[in-house]
């Protein structure tokens, strides 16, 4: 994606451009920094936003800092499963707010050369730029403040409530208070916490990743490097890793990739590793995406997937993580929106409904516990098995002989049946 001078970004659509707007913030750092805020929000994902839309909405003076600007691109799947889709609805957005949605019809499996197109319902695709910003502008018509290119470096967690360090754009420095802050920074969460004096230290649990977790990749490519129609989503499952690949609203295709880390260690770059899935999957089929277009992607990639991170990082119940920064398990078919959605909710119904922060995060973390440990401990199976490349190959032979059956296990594979 690229910035044009006038600080907008440009993307493809058909086969002209549509300009869209940064999302201006609506209290400069300083200001952010004279008042003291019922909650801190930080980290506009879907996760954040969706707390700090359902928070305005109560009438609790919220602050949502993001360290970029938004619109902003993001290793993502980009896909919304019925879950998500679920959760978007109880936000009651504006209509036009997912217009652009692409309902996703099907899924083909690639794997050892077999390939299986499965029937699909419930889920759509729809980018992160789209996705991030309509949340965040509803949050901020519901009454948040919003504070863009601000990075939160360190929390202060104090009886009476916590001190942010952070540096805001352009190269100043700001202190804010607030009473809760929820942590919504996703698994590249990099804030530090501390407990100040007046605090009673607490040994808890610190985060912790699995010995076997893959790396995140990610990569957008322009609408010709591939014949994929819309509507479809292509899963391409080798020794080494897998990849979704999905046609986004405005034509471009976004991958994205779970990889073993040992396969980024070699001289191989990433963009050649992806490629190298692709091709191994596929065998003689034909390749979905233009190996060559692949090869001059820009990819980026994210830490190790699947992590467990404790539910709140403080002493008192100030200091809440949600989302991604919660924990995380590599999820087949991108399941992490919806988790982040529910977790938005979730944090938000316990911090309005609880008399003081200790309660709340109490509510919190056994709201994280119910609604999750199924969803993890589903995944963490799924991930095991798609490590296995003729097992995967065999069940895609199987689905390609019996479709209508394979589209019954979908929904387990895809969390399809959600929780509320």
């Amino acid at each position: 994606m690229a910035r044009t001078r006038d600080d907008r970004v440009a993307v493809r659509n058909g086969t002209h451009a549509v300009r869209t707007g940064v999302l201006p913030a609506t209290i400069p750092a300083t200001a952010a920094a004279t008042q003291v805020w019922e909650v801190i929000v930080i980290g506009a994902g879907p996760a954040g936003a969706a707390a700090a839309l359902r928070l305005a909405r109560v009438g609790r003076r919220t602050l949502l800092i993001e360290r970029s600007a938004m619109p902003r691109p993001k290793v993502c799947g980009c896909c919304l499963s019925p879950q998500a889709g679920r959760e978007l609805t109880a936000l009651d957005l504006p209509p036009e707010a997912l217009a652009t949605a692409i309902p996703l019809a099907a899924v083909r499996l690639v794997a050892g050369g077999h390939a299986a197109r499965i029937p699909m319902q419930g889920a759509v695709t729809l980018s992160r730029e789209a996705l991030d910003t309509a949340l965040v502008r509803a949050a901020v018509a519901a009454g948040a403040h919003w504070l863009p290119r601000t990075t939160v470096r360190g929390i202060e967690e104090h009886a009476d409530g916590v001190r942010l360090v952070a540096d805001a754009d352009p190269d100043a420095v700001v202190r804010l208070k607030g009473a809760v802050a929820v942590v919504a920074a996703g698994i590249v969460d990099s804030i530090r916490v501390d407990t100040a004096a007046d605090t009673p230290v607490v040994p808890r649990p610190g985060r912790r990743i699995a010995p076997t977790s893959r790396i995140g990749l990610g990569a957008t490519l322009p609408a010709e490097a591939g014949d994929l129609p819309a509507g479809e989503l292509v899963m391409a499952t080798s020794r080494g890793g897998y990849a979704g690949i999905v046609r986004l609203e405005d034509g471009r295709l976004d991958v994205a990739a779970a990889v073993d880390r040992a396969r980024l260690g070699g001289a191989d770059g990433p963009a050649a590793v992806l490629a190298a899935i692709l091709a191994e999957s596929c065998g003689r089929l034909a390749l979905p995406l233009d190996t060559q277009a692949v090869a001059r992607a820009f990819v980026r990639a994210t830490p190790a997937l699947t992590r467990q991170a404790p539910v709140h990082a403080g002493t008192r119940g100030r200091v809440l993580r949600v989302g991604d920064a919660a924990g995380y398990v590599e999820p087949f078919t991108g399941e992490g929106i919806g988790w982040a959605l529910t977790s938005g909710r979730l944090v938000a119904e316990s911090i309005a409904a609880a008399p003081d922060p200790a309660s709340a995060a109490a509510a919190w973390a056994g709201g994280h516990r119910a609604a999750f440990v199924g969803h993890h401990r589903r995944c963490r199976a799924v991930a095991t098995a798609v490590r296995h490349p003729r097992l995967v190959a065999g069940l895609v032979r199987l689905a390609g002989l019996a479709p209508q059956a394979a589209a019954g296990v979908l929904p387990w594979i895809t969390g399809g049946g959600g929780s509320r």
